[in-house]
Protein backbone atom coordinates (compact mmCIF):
# COMPACT_ATOMS: atom_id res chain seq x y z
CA UNK A 1 0.00 0.00 0.00
CA UNK A 2 1.69 3.23 -1.29
CA UNK A 3 2.13 6.12 1.38
CA UNK A 4 0.21 9.25 1.56
CA UNK A 5 2.78 12.06 1.16
CA UNK A 6 3.30 14.44 4.57
CA UNK A 7 -0.13 17.33 5.06
CA UNK A 8 1.48 20.73 4.78
CA UNK A 9 0.23 24.02 5.12
CA UNK A 10 1.31 27.60 5.84
CA UNK A 11 1.39 29.39 9.42
CA UNK A 12 2.77 32.05 11.50
CA UNK A 13 5.34 31.87 14.07
CA UNK A 14 3.99 32.94 17.39
CA UNK A 15 6.26 31.92 20.53
CA UNK A 16 9.74 30.48 20.41
CA UNK A 17 10.27 27.17 22.83
CA UNK A 18 14.23 27.39 21.54
CA UNK A 19 15.88 29.21 20.14
CA UNK A 20 17.09 28.54 16.53
CA UNK A 21 15.30 24.93 16.95
CA UNK A 22 11.78 24.93 18.56
CA UNK A 23 8.51 27.19 17.64
CA UNK A 24 4.97 27.56 17.84
CA UNK A 25 3.27 27.89 14.94
CA UNK A 26 -0.58 29.13 14.41
CA UNK A 27 -2.12 28.21 11.14
CA UNK A 28 -5.03 30.14 9.65
CA UNK A 29 -7.61 28.33 11.41
CA UNK A 30 -6.36 28.75 14.83
CA UNK A 31 -4.71 25.26 15.66
CA UNK A 32 -1.43 25.43 17.41
CA UNK A 33 1.58 23.27 16.67
CA UNK A 34 5.15 22.95 17.81
CA UNK A 35 7.58 23.22 14.40
CA UNK A 36 11.04 22.08 14.90
CA UNK A 37 13.70 23.49 12.44
CA UNK A 38 15.87 20.72 11.18
CA UNK A 39 19.56 20.67 9.99
CA UNK A 40 19.61 21.99 6.59
CA UNK A 41 17.00 24.38 6.58
CA UNK A 42 17.88 28.06 6.24
CA UNK A 43 18.49 29.73 9.71
CA UNK A 44 15.67 31.56 10.70
CA UNK A 45 15.90 35.72 10.40
CA UNK A 46 16.87 37.78 13.26
CA UNK A 47 12.78 38.41 14.66
CA UNK A 48 11.10 35.31 13.95
CA UNK A 49 8.14 36.37 15.25
CA UNK A 50 5.39 36.69 13.34
CA UNK A 51 7.07 35.11 10.38
CA UNK A 52 5.06 33.33 7.75
CA UNK A 53 6.61 29.71 7.58
CA UNK A 54 5.41 26.69 5.71
CA UNK A 55 5.33 23.90 7.45
CA UNK A 56 5.13 19.96 6.86
CA UNK A 57 3.22 17.90 9.40
CA UNK A 58 3.75 13.99 10.94
CA UNK A 59 0.99 11.67 9.38
CA UNK A 60 0.88 10.32 12.38
CA UNK A 61 0.37 13.51 14.75
CA UNK A 62 -1.22 16.77 13.85
CA UNK A 63 0.58 19.02 16.99
CA UNK A 64 3.60 18.38 15.38
CA UNK A 65 5.71 19.62 12.49
CA UNK A 66 8.75 20.64 10.40
CA UNK A 67 9.40 23.99 9.27
CA UNK A 68 10.49 23.77 5.56
CA UNK A 69 10.74 27.57 4.53
CA UNK A 70 10.79 30.89 5.83
CA UNK A 71 8.30 33.02 3.56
Amino acid sequence: MPERPAPTAQGTIRNIREPQRLFEVEMPNGFRSLAVLPHGTPSPPPSPLNQQVEVKFSPYDMSQCKIIRWL
